[in-house]
């Protein structure tokens, strides 16, 4: 862990060891009986206490477009350069498209006359299938006509066969009647002869001739069936009258059924060809649509439209990557948008799990010098690389060894920290040193951890308590704090008997004998106004801490 504030100053350390090789006050285990040197003592102040992690980054958008082209033509021109401000839909560059353009307008007649062949293709075979309806409907399609035709024919041969059948039998009916009449009147005859005792009757009268019956139209009988009225073997009687020219009813019949065949063949022939010829339409409008689908593929309209470059965001241009004349490979230029902005940074893995998401963060960055600007910590990754580089704060402040111990790489996890408040001055790529505040305690006293000890359960420090806020000397008085947050520097006293102003001793180990004690403060730089600023701080400061050596504690 690093802390906010260091103890050191590298020239006063080394004034500090210089003293305490030479046996000078202040160094040494006899420091203590010859005074408080300096680094020996810290005023109490209100300065709060924070830990924290220092980690290394660069500023980066929130961002970033870069923009190529699958156009492979020539940069005609070039609108903006590095450093632009650039808005949505302003435009940044154009390619010649002077060869897309011809290959554009040969792909249009080439589809133009695609589509023509598919709507011709398509009326001719619309005209097919309506001209044959037409023909069914109105009765002119040559195979049905023929059909009929043959139809009618048969129909009428079959109707005069039956006219013919119809003749023979009125005939035979006049001849049964005759022959009926005669039978009545021989019986008639005889009965006078013999009824008359032998008398001889007058002769009877003559007989009027029996009228012949006019024969009617019979209906068309049904081959094989009995026809109503005559007896079953009239047919046979009828056979026998037929004209031996003409046709028989059956054979008559046989000929209208094989013509209706004919008929209902050739209807259903008719039909087939309409389906035939309805698919053949079906066929031609889908033919058309997929040729209208090819022209809508869009490919060179695209890459014209490509030729012509415009921003699709708000932002900076960071690079121009072609120049005009150039056949852009890759890249033609990059754009972030600045409008938020982020600190990339990396974290090692013995500090990743004290960070936090949203916890507070203070950064400088070298462009601005010693301005600080504020964050907070947005992302932290699950996953580490060990490509990393460690960087120990202490290292680079003098302080010993690197936590990592001597290795040149370790573990290290990326953090995203997003820069909140004040961006001025800040430039994209730019350098900057974040401190990522874990634990904090504002209004706090602030002391050396090492000024703290236990006693019986309970946390307690060394102060010297002076006369007067110009007196530079004092008795070693014990007093109880409490405490709350820590780090490898400082601890913050929250409550107890500590007060802003009071002269904390650091070492307590070497004055914890002489609790009671008169001792005198021999740093010549100690100032006593120093003690009266101390007491009139009231808000918590990031200010350097007044410890002004890192000189360690005594044994215990």
């Amino acid at each position: 862990m690093a802390s906010t504030k260091f103890k050191a100053l590298s020239a006063v350390v080394a004034a500090s060891f210089f003293l305490g090789s030479c046996g000078m006050p202040g160094g040494g285990d006899g420091g203590g009986e010859d005074g408080l040197a300096p680094g020996d003592y810290t005023i109490a102040s209100a300065e709060g206490v924070r830990d924290s992690v220092v980690v290394s980054g660069k500023i980066a958008p929130i961002r970033a477009v870069s923009i190529t082209s699958s156009v492979q033509s020539e940069v005609e021109r070039i609108e903006v350069a590095p450093g632009d401000r650039v808005r949505t839909e302003q435009l940044l560059a154009s390619m010649n498209t002077e060869q897309l353009d011809r290959q554009l307008q040969i792909q249009e007649r080439q589809q133009a006359n695609a589509q023509a062949e598919a709507k011709q293709g398509v009326d001719q075979a619309q005209a097919q299938l309506d001209a044959l309806n037409a023909s069914v409907a109105n009765g002119t399609h040559p195979s049905i006509r023929a059909a009929q035709a043959q139809v009618n024919q048969a129909q009428a041969a079959y109707d005069a066969a039956v006219a013919a059948n119809g003749g023979v039998r009125a005939a035979t009916r006049a001849v049964r009647v005759a022959t009926d009449m005669a039978g009545q009147v021989s019986s008639w005859l005889d009965q006078q002869v013999h009824g008359n005792g032998g008398q001889q009757p007058a002769p009877a009268p003559a007989p009027a001739p029996a009228p012949v019956p006019v024969p009617e139209p019979a209906p068309v009988p049904v081959p094989g069936d009995q026809v109503q009225g005559y007896p079953a073997e009239v047919p046979a009687l009828e056979g026998n009258y037929a004209p031996s020219a003409g046709m028989s009813t059956q054979e008559a019949y046989a000929a209208l059924q094989d013509a209706q065949a004919e008929l209902a063949a050739a209807r259903s022939q008719v039909e087939q060809e309409r389906i035939q010829l309805q698919g053949q339409v079906d066929s031609a409008w889908r033919a058309m649509e997929n040729s209208e689908l090819e022209a809508g593929d869009g490919t060179l309209e695209y890459q014209v439209k490509e030729a012509t470059i415009y921003s699709p965001i708000n932002g900076l241009v960071t690079s121009v990557d072609v120049q005009e004349g150039d056949v852009p490979q890759g890249r033609i230029l990059s754009i972030a948008d600045d409008s938020r902005l982020i600190i990339r940074a990396e974290v090692r893995e013995a500090d990743v799990a004290s960070i936090a998401k949203d916890n507070r963060v203070t950064f400088t960055s070298t462009a601005t010098g010693k301005k600080e600007y504020a964050g907070r910590v947005t992302r932290i990754s699950p996953a580490g690389n060990s490509g990393g580089a460690s960087v120990d704060p202490a290292a680079v402040m003098g302080g010993g060894d690197s936590a990592g111990g001597g290795e040149g790489s370790t573990v290290m996890f990326p953090v995203e920290i997003e820069v909140t408040g004040d961006k001025e001055g800040l430039l994209l790529g730019g350098s900057v040193r974040a401190e990522i505040i874990t634990a904090e305690t504002d209004k706090a006293l602030n002391v050396p951890v090492d000024a703290v000890y236990e006693d019986g359960g309970k946390d307690k420090v060394l102060v010297l308590a002076t006369d007067g806020d110009d007196a530079r000397s004092g008795k070693v008085e014990e007093r109880e704090v409490k405490t709350d947050t820590a780090n490898d520097v400082d601890i913050a006293v929250t409550g107890g008997d500590l007060k802003a102003g009071d002269i904390v001793i650091n070492w307590p180990d070497e004055y914890r004998d002489r609790i009671g004690e008169t001792v005198s403060i021999t740093d010549p730089s100690f100032d006593p106004a120093s003690v009266e600023d101390a007491k009139n701080t009231k808000t918590s400061s990031t200010a350097t801490v007044t410890v002004t050596s890192t000189r360690p504690a005594a044994s215990k």
